[in-house]
């Protein structure tokens, strides 16, 4: 059995091989937040906090942060929901159940920018699906809902949900597994209904897991990406821009570089607080 400080001694190759590539770019990124750098820049000067001034009083960065907040109260609990029930319904064999488990990876291997072109056509004003069955009634065509203000978001949410629901399923199906048949007798036994189960025999055999595949989703709804920047564009207006795609029009499209990388730094903020509240979450439990 190995000591906890010949562990930390086998971990030292690996940390200066990778520490390179991990922190130096995190620390120059976060020194030049504080500066006018630019690609191409001739003369860099500090600024100190005024990069991150500028952003919170940008309009469209708190438009950002508060359509990822509703993202996160929305998408997060359901995914997890939807998840489980995934998760409840693959617990007893069946035949080809291994086969359905695969396909809960389908929607999320597919890569954001095939699933975002994907809900692009599928929600077309000419040749969406919904216009295409209306046609067959020569009823008129209804707008897409991805070019209206109080329907986009939610269209947005909705194909984050169709995407990591599944994924969330995956993972929990493992532990809901776990649990001793004998408590699932004894439950039946004392006839037990099916929500007195969730909440005395499978929450506390699962909190841990649960808190992880939560962090998961949380982490992966704050990068929110790829997909809206194909389908809206974070449009109309600022309707769906999140963060991560405020930070990339800053960067990329208006050529704005100190606002785009300081921007990056409040989702790392946040990413650290989820972090730290689940660090906090899993020491309550354990205690």
């Amino acid at each position: 059995m190995l000591s906890r400080r010949e562990r930390i001694l086998l971990l030292v190759p690996l940390a200066l091989i990778m520490l390179p590539f991990l922190a130096w770019p995190a620390i120059s990124g976060l020194a030049y937040s504080f500066t006018n750098y630019a690609p191409g820049q001739l003369h860099l000067q500090w600024v100190g906090l005024a990069n991150y001034i500028t952003a919170l009083k940008d309009v469209s960065f708190r438009a950002a942060w508060r359509n990822m907040l509703v993202f996160l109260i929305v998408s997060v609990p359901v995914e997890l929901v939807i998840g489980f029930v995934l998760s409840w319904l693959l617990r007893e064999p069946f035949y080809g159940r291994s086969f359905v488990r695969i396909l809960l990876l389908v929607p999320w291997l597919v890569s954001p920018i095939a699933s975002g072109v994907m809900w692009y056509f599928l929600l077309n004003l000419q040749w969406g699906i919904l216009n295409f069955f209306r046609s067959w009634f020569s009823l008129p065509f209804l707008p897409s809902p991805l070019g209206l203000t109080g329907l986009a978001l939610p269209v947005m949410i909705a194909t984050e949900i169709w995407q990591a629901a599944p994924l969330a399923g995956f993972l929990l199906l493992p532990g809901l597994l776990a649990i001793p048949g004998a408590e699932w007798e004894y439950a039946t036994l004392e006839g037990v209904s099916f929500f007195q189960r969730v909440r005395f025999l499978v929450l506390p055999w699962m909190r841990s897991l649960i808190l992880a595949v939560a962090l998961l989703l949380t982490g992966s709804t704050l990068g929110a990406f790829d997909s809206i920047l194909i389908l809206t564009g974070g449009g109309p207006g600022s309707a769906t821009i999140t963060p991560a795609l405020y930070s990339y029009q800053q960067a990329f499209q208006f050529y704005y570089w100190p606002q785009g990388a300081t921007s990056a730094w409040f989702i790392v903020l946040s990413v650290v607080l989820v972090g730290l509240a689940y660090l906090s979450l899993n020491r309550s439990e354990e205690g």
